[in-house]
């Protein structure tokens, strides 16, 4: 058997669950190699940053996180993987910073060209337990790719040309990669794709997102399962059904981009804000407590003072429990970066802080409905305050923020919690029922602590 390597790999992740996938597969495999994982502000002799580039602003942080590594230790190797590197590898490729960029095409093969590069390809895969595969930081929740690349083309969208067509995994292998991570201690998994709901029209025999979640709750004993976007135009409504299995998050994410028809025309968007509407009633309609969320772009070319006015109504009326507001951005080889009408910077980060604003009323509406209720948490980490109280914070399966102060041992654990205010963007909740004892912090106890806050 092969000897550990005694390196370590430092890895950071730029937007979209997607990627959150792709980074755990890698991190997995670095484990499986004998690779020690340190967080990205550590010292590391290899930091991999995969990276995205859906706006220029998401570019920009790409090239600053790969500075950053470069800063932290110059005899590293720093690598930039991900969307950006695929689509711009030139460009990475001529920072001073970068020695290997591993575009789409490769990025299966990310830990094999680490490794070679840091010490030969003489060595055999470690034969790794699960807890030593899976030890990489609090073990809450995972992220499992069932498809990636992207068939539509939508006028702004650069996913296409840096993940290629549409390819579904396997039924079999994600219920494997699942299983596999609920026993080394995951309790919520989270399925993700570029695009979900037309998962398994490749495949032979072609299979449905329904029936692989069916058979994921079938067939592994999980504790919940998420499901990341799913495109309006593609919703399978058997999804709804499945909510009577309480594991199935309660949760929906409905990319919108806009609630104006002439904007999503230009945007090649396949569906109108009346099918969306008429999506968001009938999934209400199937659990009454659902959280949807979604993402709204502003300052699309063309987009008339009248057209985001629109817009903005829609928005408001959807009653969202979140929403991510971004400006368009410019994406080479895009058809709408050729488009006339292009918008005026300022105009839209104005028009994103009026969007904000809505996301935020929206937002708080959904939390405060549920307040004087008794929801279950998944706790997750904990900040330990200037007053010396241990706060717990954890999401909910309808994807509420929450906290509660308790003294307790919560990693990773499920416990009823009877909300009473919001704060911002956490509700503040009591912990119901028989407290865990406190574990020991000094011993390396499990609970992953995070920054004092006051």
């Amino acid at each position: 058997m092969s000897h550990r390597s005694n390196r370590t790999v430092a890895l950071t992740t730029l937007g979209c669950k997607v990627n959150q996938a792709d980074s755990d597969e890698w991190l997995r495999q670095f484990v499986d190699r004998g690779y020690d994982i340190v967080d990205f502000d550590q010292p590391a002799d290899a930091y991999v940053v995969n990276t995205c580039t859906v706006t220029h602003v998401a570019d920009r942080k790409s090239r600053q996180v790969l500075r950053q590594a470069r800063r932290q230790n110059p005899a590293a190797l720093v690598v930039a993987a991900g969307c950006y590197a695929s689509v711009a590898p030139a460009d990475l490729a001529g920072m001073p910073e970068v020695n290997l960029v591993v575009g789409d095409a490769d990025k299966n093969r990310l830990v094999d060209l680490v490794h070679e590069h840091l010490e030969g390809d003489d060595e055999r895969p470690l034969e790794a337990q699960a807890g030593e595969l899976f030890g990489l930081g609090p073990r809450h929740r995972a992220f499992v790719k069932i498809s990636d690349g992207c068939n539509k083309f939508c006028a702004f969208c650069i996913v296409p040309y840096a993940r290629g067509r549409e390819r579904s995994t396997e039924p079999e292998q994600v219920i494997r990669k699942v299983r596999d991570l609920v026993q080394a201690g995951f309790h919520e998994v989270v399925l993700t794709a570029v695009h979900m709901g037309t998962y398994g029209h490749d495949l032979t025999p072609p299979t449905t997102l329904p029936l692989l979640v069916d058979r994921v709750l079938s067939d592994v004993p999980i504790g919940r399962l998420r499901l990341s976007s799913i495109e309006p135009e593609d919703f399978p409504r058997e999804i709804l059904r499945l909510w009577s299995d309480p594991r199935l998050c309660r949760h929906v994410h409905l990319a919108l981009d806009s609630g104006c028809d002439a904007t999503l025309q230009r945007m090649r968007r396949r569906y109108r804000a009346a099918e969306y509407r008429d999506l968001v009633r009938e999934i209400r309609a199937a659990g009454p407590d659902v959280a949807i969320t979604t993402d709204v772009m502003v300052g699309f070319p063309g987009e008339s003072a009248d057209e985001f006015a629109e817009s903005c109504r829609f928005v408001e009326e959807q009653g969202f429990a979140g929403i991510h507001v971004f400006p368009y951005s410019p994406r080479r080889r895009t058809t709408a970066a050729k488009l006339p009408g292009q918008i005026d910077p300022t105009v839209k980060k104005e028009r994103a802080a009026t969007m904000l604003a809505i996301a935020e009323r929206s937002a708080r509406r959904f939390q405060e409905s549920f307040i004087g209720q008794t929801v279950s948490v998944l706790f997750e980490g904990a900040t330990i305050g200037f007053d010396g109280l241990t706060r717990w914070d954890g999401l909910t399966d309808n994807y509420l923020r929450v906290r509660a102060t308790c003294p307790g041992d919560l990693a990773n654990r499920v416990f009823p919690v009877r909300l009473r205010a919001v704060s911002g963007e956490i509700v503040d909740g009591d912990v119901l029922g028989p407290i865990p004892p406190t574990t020991d912090r000094k011993q390396g106890g499990r609970i992953p602590l995070t920054a004092v806050s006051r």
